[in-house]
């Protein structure tokens, strides 16, 4: 469910995106506290398109 949310608050990115393009991004279309702790703390910097988002956010979910 947080990836379908993430996915539409990212809707409309322009990639590459860095981490800091999608927190900006997230908290402009009202992401929760626990989704931008996860954008924080994905493992990549950089994102050259919402599949490698929507693949940091999974492993994320993993752990």
């Amino acid at each position: 469910m947080m990836q379908q949310q993430m996915q539409q608050q990212l809707e409309g990115m322009s990639f590459p995106a860095s981490k800091q393009d999608l927190m900006n991004s997230a908290m402009q279309h009202g992401a929760s506290n626990d989704q931008m702790d996860m954008i924080k703390k994905m493992p990549m910097d950089n994102f050259n398109s919402m599949d490698d988002v929507m693949s940091a956010a999974k492993s994320m979910m993993k752990m």
